[in-house]
């Protein structure tokens, strides 16, 4: 039984449960909007079908049969990266033109990402953009293997309205270090910024599950990195998902109470909180903010 166990590990193996159980339910989801192919689903059903009964056993029995925890394999990295670039490459062969509609929507931009201010402004500050570009891109061709430069040069693409680039250094990133969380939860936050722009509803599905999973994958492998909860509420939130929305927000703020979206927080918190107790609430739209990334402990 679990209280046979210390309180943190047992904190540990019950979330580690809910996890691989909801990351099942996922794959699922996958498989059947076609965003997985059958040989990552079968390897990905395997292991964590395993790994749940697992820590079952171990929650029932009060004995610790869950296996030593192991680095996902490249080959299987280099999959999942391919699934999410492989979804965001249909959604433009369908004919959605997302390398200027998702640009970041920062304060004062258009839809386009770039400054509503005058036109010598506009200029200056999208020349300093393509300069800053051009910096990050000749530092990552000289450091192929920097984390934090690549996310840096996908955070550039982005400002830029470039988000089939912007993936692709995340994937990048995820390529270089699978087991940092930020790669995963900006690759994620990307394509659930492409499904708001999908018409068709089973491109959308796949964007949205495949956001999913990247937030799931973030939490993994970081499990404190609070903005991939704050992101995942948002999604929870945006699909109408309120219950879960609220335990992720309600994690974001335990583990960062006083972090940079902590105001957006609380503020969705209480909306998805009223849409729990009262059913017939609708919420307003959300999009999801820019990640940010942490110092990788040593």
């Amino acid at each position: 039984m679990a209280d046979q166990f210390d309180p943190e590990r047992a904190r540990q193996l019950e979330e580690e449960r809910d996890f691989l159980m909801q990351s099942l339910d996922d794959l699922e989801l996958e498989r059947e909007s076609g965003g997985i192919d059958d040989e990552s689903y079968a390897e990905l059903h395997d292991d964590y079908t395993a790994r749940a009964a697992a820590v079952i056993r171990t929650l029932r029995d009060g004995v610790d049969v869950t296996p030593a925890k192991t680095t996902r394999s490249p080959e299987l990295a280099r999959r999942r990266a391919l699934i999410i670039g492989g979804v965001a490459v249909f959604a433009v062969l369908a004919g959605v033109s997302l390398a200027y509609a998702l640009g970041a929507r920062l304060p004062g931009q258009t839809s386009s990402g770039n400054s509503v201010a005058a036109p010598s402004t506009t200029n200056a500050s999208q020349k300093a953009l393509l300069a800053k570009i051009s910096q990050l891109e000749q530092k990552v061709n000289a450091a192929k293997d920097d984390y934090d430069l690549r996310l840096q040069l996908a955070r550039a693409y982005e400002e830029n309205g470039d988000l089939q680039n912007a993936l692709k250094q995340s994937d990048a990133a995820i390529t270089v270090d699978p087991n940092r969380p930020e790669g995963h939860a900006n690759a994620a936050r990307l394509l659930y910024l492409a499904s708001e722009q999908v018409q068709d509803k089973n491109t959308r599905t796949q964007l949205v599950a495949q956001a999913l999973a990247g937030f799931d994958e973030a939490i993994k492998v970081g499990p404190d990195y609070a903005d991939a909860y704050y992101f995942r509420g948002v999604l929870h939130a945006a699909t109408a998902d309120n219950a879960r929305s609220q335990v992720d927000l309600q994690n974001y703020l335990v583990k960062a109470p006083t972090g940079v979206w902590a105001a957006q927080a609380r503020q969705l918190l209480t909306q998805v909180t009223t849409a729990l107790e009262s059913p017939s609430t609708t919420l307003p739209p959300t999009t999801l903010p820019p990640t940010t990334t942490t110092t990788r402990k040593k």
